[in-house]
């Protein structure tokens, strides 16, 4: 019987071989994502190749996304996956990601929804528990024989108390976490405090769990658009990670592998994988100076296209929601937005009920951004959302982000498969999500 391999292969993705199955997670492998605005630190890992080894296993294949962002998923493994794989894989996902489950199905691939908090057998000697964080991500503790991981990502137990409910939890199990992934990143904040938060983060996840090794993940790419890569200053490098106070007492334990690196779960300990860590970081340190250029922002867009995209959008979300946008801002809990487009040195406003106007060239705005970014925000479904995950905008005042994430609700909320089956459930959800935002902000200055 072989003993079970760990084989990291680029940013969150990294893959499991036990003698009766693969299990591949989060595989984003090449390209970009988010409409360009994010791309790999490194591209040496190619989805054929992947998908290659695991044709070659002959093996049962299990993919774990932890959501359905294409850092987790993206579009072109799954493109090549659907022409080029040979044998059975399923997709897991956990139950209630209905977003996730909704974007597998639209591939047409085999999904299998794993239960919040009860272990999925994949294998013999091999189970998967899913899990969801307060914050509503999915995170993973897969049982491979005598071994425990716990896979968090970048986005799972963000804070102290998330982390000591869900160790505790684990603790009544008898769980003990044997090799924790987990992330230092900083998402779309850029700056000092931002990557405080990362390591801090991390530092709070390692001193609650208390694994007996951690490998970082999910870190490994940075922003890549003209508009956004002002964003990659401050984040922070695999050495100042380990140069970080809050990581003082618990960097022993911490190992960088590079990609393709693989280690043996029954023989990992930190001080059999020092060798490939020295490694690592030599290698990561090359890839954050050896910055590429800068891709292009997404065409410029006239005002005509930007009025007919939000016309669009409005009458979508108006039609799909019942008119509650247009209620919401009548009522004064959700606001019109004020947009600067830099490249054509205008202002606009857009307002469920008023449509898209322009105003005066100095006038006070919310957000900036490039007019083409606006365009793919206006004609995407997840337009918002994508848009956010690329940091492909700068807010503009102190209030900005909030009101951007506000008025864009109901897009977030209103996926069009979703709409045309389940429309009042779907408005009541925003309605619900309105009025709790609307008592907190009367609550606030009552207290």
């Amino acid at each position: 019987m072989q003993t079970p391999t760990f084989t990291f292969l680029n940013h969150a993705s990294w893959l499991l071989r036990t003698d009766g199955a693969l299990l591949l997670v989060d595989p984003w492998l090449e390209g970009t994502v988010h409409n360009n605005a994010c791309r790999l630190l490194d591209d040496v890992t190619r989805d054929a190749h992947v998908i290659d080894e695991l044709n070659a296993s002959s093996l049962p294949v299990f993919i774990w996304c932890s959501s359905s962002r294409p850092e987790h998923l993206s579009h072109s493994f799954v493109q090549r996956f659907r022409t080029e794989f040979r044998g059975i894989a399923t997709f897991l996902c956990r139950e209630g990601d209905w977003r996730l489950a909704d974007a597998l199905r639209r591939h047409r691939l085999p999904i299998a929804t794993c239960p919040v908090g009860a272990p999925r057998a994949l294998a013999p000697g091999l189970h998967l528990t899913a899990h969801a964080s307060d914050e509503g991500e999915s995170y993973c503790l897969i049982a491979c024989g005598q071994h425990t991981l716990l896979h968090l990502g970048e986005r799972a137990l963000v804070s102290g108390a998330a982390c000591r409910r869900a160790a505790a939890q684990l603790r009544a199990a008898q769980v003990r976490i044997d090799l924790l992934l987990t992330s230092f990143a900083a998402h779309a904040t850029p700056g000092e405090a931002a990557a405080e938060r990362g390591i801090g983060r991390m530092a709070c996840q390692i001193d609650v769990f208390r694994p007996r090794l951690v490998v970082p993940v999910a870190s490994f790419a940075h922003f890549s658009r003209i508009d956004n890569t002002w964003r990659n200053h401050g984040r922070p490098t695999p050495l100042d990670v380990l140069d970080a106070p809050a990581l003082a007492p618990l960097r022993g334990i911490v190992r960088f592998m590079r990609p393709g690196a693989q280690f043996d779960l029954a023989t990992a300990t930190p001080a059999a994988l020092c060798a490939q860590h020295t490694e690592a970081l030599a290698y990561w340190m090359a890839r954050w100076r050896e910055q590429p250029a800068p891709l292009a922002r997404p065409a410029q867009a006239t005002l005509a296209e930007l009025k007919e995209a939000f016309a669009s959008y409005r009458d979508r979300v108006g039609v799909h929601l019942y008119g509650l946008p247009s209620l919401l801002e009548w009522l004064c809990i959700l606001r019109p937005l004020h947009l600067a487009l830099p490249d054509l040195h205008r202002t606009i406003v857009l307002s469920y009920r008023h449509g898209l106007r322009p105003l005066a060239r100095d006038a006070c705005a919310d957000i900036a951004m490039c007019s083409g970014t606006a365009l793919y925000l206006l004609r995407d479904g997840d337009g918002f959302n994508t848009t956010v995950a690329g940091g492909c905008f700068q807010s503009m005042r102190a209030q900005g982000m909030p009101m951007f994430r506000r008025f864009f609700l109901p897009q977030r909320v209103c996926q069009r498969v979703l709409a045309r089956q389940r429309p009042w459930s779907i408005g009541a959800a925003l309605l619900r999500a309105t009025l709790v935002w609307a008592w907190r902000a009367i609550r606030t200055p009552l207290s």
